[in-house]
């Protein structure tokens, strides 16, 4: 069974702060990014040889534009930090 789309869970307009830990060989890196969040989606996971199966085996994702206009996709996963950051700190 295909699952259908969830609902947003962050309005547009909305100011986010996203953490993620990335694992790098036996190192484990820090990235944050800060934006104002432009839509959240779903993307395929796995490649071309996937073939139907990538209807159901999807990942969220979250669309950001920073500060200097940059949009950035992020993929989202269980361990991912999202918070929301106040207009007056930004």
């Amino acid at each position: 069974m295909i699952p259908t789309p969830s609902e947003p869970k962050y309005a547009p307009g909305t100011r986010l702060r996203v953490t993620q830990y990335v694992r790098v060989g036996h190192r484990r890196w820090l990235t944050q990014v800060e934006g104002v969040v432009e839509g959240e989606g779903r993307r395929p996971v796995g490649g071309i040889e996937m073939g139907g199966k990538a209807s159901y085996c999807q990942q969220e994702t979250l669309r950001l534009r920073r500060d200097g206009g940059e949009i950035t996709e992020i993929a989202l996963d269980g361990e991912t930090r999202i918070e929301t950051v106040s207009s007056a700190t930004a």
